[in-house]
């Protein structure tokens, strides 16, 4: 995940360095898929002279991934925990007070000029990593901060569901979240908002209304008695 020590010693051009790289991973993350883009091709756009800086600076692509994820998450995380302080001084937490915490500071990255719409398509290829994260700490291979609270929000205001099928809801709740935002960004970048249907604005109230609908739906019988099933015969 990188050479040991190095957020100790960067110098200014080395972080510098380690900057373009990321820019320019997640671009081309972003345009040809995580697994689709060798590392020497982004170390030749970056315009380096060393053929390994990629490895050098992260020890890999996890490590540039992971770079990726920590240069865009924490600033997530510092919004979403603004959102949810405001939701708890109201007194009270909601399933719609939890969906926009978790929706809007993602939106916003829409707007961000340093790689936003980028770490939204790329991210938009790790929600099964970020889930197995989440779900079994340690076992994950990225780490993305500060999802405890709002999972502690979930499991609150979703209690009438099974725990598994909550957890399944929420992984098909980023899955929907991200997949629709990336697709919806390189759809409005060709179309612009004069579209209704590719409206930022409109898509942004119906992808939270189709959350919301999603998770609150009770489970139907069929899905209760499987869950029951594939519960009791777990190991």
């Amino acid at each position: 995940m990188g050479r040991t020590g190095e957020h100790q010693r960067l110098t200014p051009r080395s972080a510098a360095t380690r900057a373009r790289l990321v820019s320019v991973a997640e671009r081309l993350f972003a345009e040809r898929g995580v697994e689709g883009v060798p590392l020497s091709d982004i170390n030749k756009a970056s315009g380096q002279r060393n053929a390994n800086a990629c490895q050098y600076h992260f020890g890999g692509r996890e490590g540039l991934l992971q770079a990726i994820i920590d240069k865009h998450v924490p600033g997530i995380a510092a919004r979403r925990g603004e959102l949810l302080d405001e939701l708890e001084a109201r007194g009270q937490i909601t399933l719609e007070g939890l969906v926009d915490a978790w929706l809007q500071p993602v939106v916003e990255k829409l707007q961000d000029p340093d790689g936003g719409r980028e770490f939204i398509r790329v991210n938009a290829q790790l929600t099964a990593q970020h889930m197995l994260s989440l779900l079994k700490p340690g076992q994950g291979a990225l780490h993305a901060p500060g999802a405890a609270r709002l999972i502690s929000g979930w499991n609150q205001v979703l209690d009438a569901l099974p725990a598994a099928v909550r957890q399944q809801r929420l992984h098909l709740a980023s899955i929907l979240v991200f997949h629709g935002l990336a697709d919806h960004s390189r759809l409005q970048e060709q179309l612009g908002d004069d579209d209704p249907a590719h409206n930022t604005g409109l898509f942004v109230a119906t992808l939270r209304d189709s959350i919301i609908a999603m998770l609150e739906q009770p489970a139907s019988a069929h899905c209760l008695s499987t869950a029951a099933l594939v519960t009791h015969t777990a190991p």
